[in-house]
């Protein structure tokens, strides 16, 4: 069974915080060129930034950065507090894979990768601003840039609600998007259009840190997706593997439960005093995004 950060929230007593929604499909927006004719644009949810650029806030911060082609994915900073941020220090590409998306590029996987990736911090449970005010900025830029087809790549549990969300807002507005996840469980709770699960642990959606062949196989197995005839919703698993055993899993709820009792308790706390819910809103949010 893949991971479940449900019950592991459960377990820590934040039933309610990790409760998921149940939204319909969202109807995929054609690709209407080839993959490997096609535009690619990256959004990913670590915090990425250049040194130059405004750093963001740890919590429900709306805004993005544009994060440019000519800037080294060594030179960027991060600024996304989770516990487990420790694969994206070893190897940022593990969740902004933009060294591998251009690998690819050469390797003529895809034609051209869009001159600037969106980077947000996705530890955001203000869900209606985010698809009324930022999902439609989101769009615009890629938009702008003329994509075909957005990567979206989230870090943390709650990046995955939000860049599941902003997935959906973008579809909506006839960009296609092929959206990854390492959280199964919330790629059936959101139903984007294009949903691809690596069965890896929270913080390393795109592989091990370090391995560029594994990342770049990931990566190749996730844009191909999207090349694929429509058919109805699925979830696409990837057959990649992380290692012989599971072990990563106890791995994993150790960095949360080490966290669990004070610092990531607060960010919590924090959420659910300042954000919403999603639970019986689904209907309501998906009017807002025009999904």
């Amino acid at each position: 069974m893949p991971f479940s950060y449900v019950e592991m929230m459960r377990g820590f007593g934040f039933a309610e915080f990790a409760e998921l929604p149940d939204f319909r499909p969202v109807p995929p927006a054609p690709l209407r060129t080839k993959l490997s004719e096609a535009r690619v644009g990256l959004f990913a949810t670590v915090g990425a930034h250049s040194p130059t650029q405004r750093p963001f806030a740890p919590i429900n911060d709306l805004t993005f950065r544009m994060v440019p082609l000519d800037v080294p994915v060594a030179d960027l900073e991060f600024d996304h507090p989770s516990p487990i941020r420790s694969f994206a220090l070893e190897d940022l590409n593990v969740v902004f894979p933009r060294d591998r998306l251009v690998e690819l590029r050469e390797e003529g996987v895809f034609g051209e990768l869009a001159p600037a990736a969106v980077s947000m911090l996705g530890s955001i449970t203000r869900y209606r601003d985010l698809v009324e005010n930022t999902a439609p900025m989101v769009a615009e830029v890629f938009a702008d840039q003329e994509v075909d087809l957005v990567l979206l790549v989230p870090f943390c549990p709650a990046c995955h609600r939000a860049t599941h969300m902003i997935s959906r807002a973008v579809e909506a507005k006839g960009i296609p998007c092929v959206t990854m996840t390492a959280l199964r469980e919330m790629a059936e709770a959101f139903k984007p259009a294009r949903p691809v699960f690596a069965d890896f642990p929270l913080g390393a959606t795109v592989g091990r840190p370090g391995d560029a062949e594994m990342q770049r196989s990931v990566l190749r197995s996730t844009l191909e997706v999207a090349d694929q005839p429509a058919t109805p919703w699925q979830i696409t698993d990837l057959p990649q593997t992380w290692s012989a055993d599971r072990s990563w899993e106890d791995d994993v709820r150790a960095l949360y439960a080490a966290e669990g009792k004070d610092v990531h308790r607060a960010r919590v706390t924090t959420h659910m005093r300042d954000g919403e819910g999603l639970v019986g809103r689904e209907e309501e949010l998906d009017i807002a995004c025009g999904c």
